[in-house]
């Protein structure tokens, strides 16, 4: 896990609240606790179904069409 990718989003996130609050700027999130909890969980969900789709193998990679940069497309650099 990149422990130094999760402290920055938490310090961002910080300060972007922080500013909105200073300036009388509107907040990109709920102000109530259940809106809050709901962008918490979302994010939450995102972030496990990401560790677990990263674990699993590429069961269908042959029929993924590949990056035109890498040669792996058809009719990239690569063939």
């Amino acid at each position: 896990m990149n422990y130094v990718k999760i402290l920055a989003g938490l310090v961002l996130s910080f300060v972007v609240g922080l500013a909105c609050r200073r300036f009388n700027i509107p907040a990109a999130s709920p102000p109530v606790l259940s809106g809050a909890l709901l962008v918490f969980m979302m994010s939450s969900g995102y972030w496990l179904v990401d560790r677990f789709v990263a674990r699993r193998a590429a069961r269908n990679r042959q029929h993924c069409g590949g990056h035109a940069l890498d040669g792996t497309a058809p009719g990239g650099r690569g063939q």
